[in-house]
């Protein structure tokens, strides 16, 4: 008789296809050497992890939106122009300075700046057209952009600077840490080839949203490294402000309550059976139930659930001891 081999498993039977030509060997959670392609693995810094979980990158979105549309008002008035940040093209996430950087589109209007006592440097990203156009309106213009694509010249960027002190100002009063920190600007680039403010492997928060100036309509965001925003939300949470202590107020019992009879019955989810079954059982037929029922006893109060219980006899009377207490969703 001819021996037959172990059946292939199914990661046998689907053999890798390179997307850029080069295979890398990589080690599973479970032990397991595997050989992948290079595009679908992602280097990770274990020396600088990224702070954000899931609940804190959906506390700054609901943070920034705010940011958001009280940054579109401040402009707004001041520029006595139609100034929108979209609020819900807001985004924030956590990604490496390289991967930032090469995310801005070329050429544009970078602004390098600090806070006061804080560790590290951020960069607020404008696109040439809509710091053309702010500067335009700041000179007595309609705030229109000239065609062609050009970066500002030194007396637009220093009228600029007024602007983005605004915006950064309004951003850092988000957190409540950096009352009394003042924003200051540090620099100006037009590409992020220039820029060296961070290495390439440093985590970064970004704020990216969609910004209309005017019939303009174009992108701004802002970036900083996570020891900065550290100094912005550490010890009072992403939100950056504490949670009030809520004091409950004592319970009373009220003595009219004490002759108000309230009905308690307990008993079992057993099992689900066909229509057939339940038309054919006669008296006298035996439901087997299985023995973990006794501590799977559900008591209600008033038909409403609230405990799981172990039922038994005390002192001669059926009782239930209560375990936990039922969770409602």
């Amino acid at each position: 008789m001819t021996d037959i081999s172990e059946a292939p498993k199914v990661e046998d039977l689907v053999s890798p296809v390179s997307k850029t030509g080069q295979m890398v060997e990589v080690i599973a959670s479970n032990g397991i050497r595997r050989t992948l392609d290079s595009s679908i693995v992602t280097a990770y810094n274990f020396r600088q992890p990224g702070f954000l979980s899931q609940k804190d990158t959906s506390q700054l979105a609901a943070l920034h939106q705010k940011f958001a549309a009280d940054l579109s008002a401040r402009l707004a008035t001041y520029l006595r122009m139609d100034v929108v940040i979209s609020r819900t093209s807001v985004s924030c996430s956590s990604m490496t300075f390289r991967a930032f950087c090469d995310a801005i589109a070329t050429p544009t209007h970078l602004t390098v700046f600090q806070i006061e006592g804080l560790e590290g440097a951020g960069v607020l990203d404008l696109r040439p057209l809509t710091s053309v156009a702010l500067a335009n309106r700041l000179l007595g213009g309609k705030g229109i952009a000239p065609e062609g694509d050009r970066s500002p010249t030194e007396i637009e960027v220093a009228l600029l600077d007024e602007i983005v002190g605004m915006v950064l100002k309004e951003w850092c009063s988000l957190f409540e840490r950096s009352a009394g920190k003042r924003p200051s600007i540090v620099g100006h680039e037009s590409s992020c080839r220039f820029l060296q403010i961070a290495s390439d492997d440093t985590s970064f928060f970004v704020f990216k949203a969609d910004i209309s100036v005017g019939t303009l309509k174009e992108v701004i965001q802002i970036g900083v490294p996570f020891s900065l925003m550290d100094g912005l939300t550490h010890e009072t949470g992403i939100a950056g402000k504490a949670a009030p202590e809520i004091k409950q107020k004592p319970l009373h019992w009220r003595s009219p309550y004490a002759m108000i009879e309230v009905p308690i019955t307990a008993g079992w989810d057993v099992r689900e059976i066909t229509l057939a079954e339940a038309a054919a059982l006669t008296v006298g037929d035996l439901i087997h139930l299985p023995q973990e029922l006794i501590d799977q006893t559900k008591l209600s109060v008033s038909e409403t659930e609230e405990f799981y219980g172990t039922i038994g006899v005390e002192e001669g009377r059926l009782a239930v001891h209560l375990n936990e207490r039922i969770l409602k969703e």
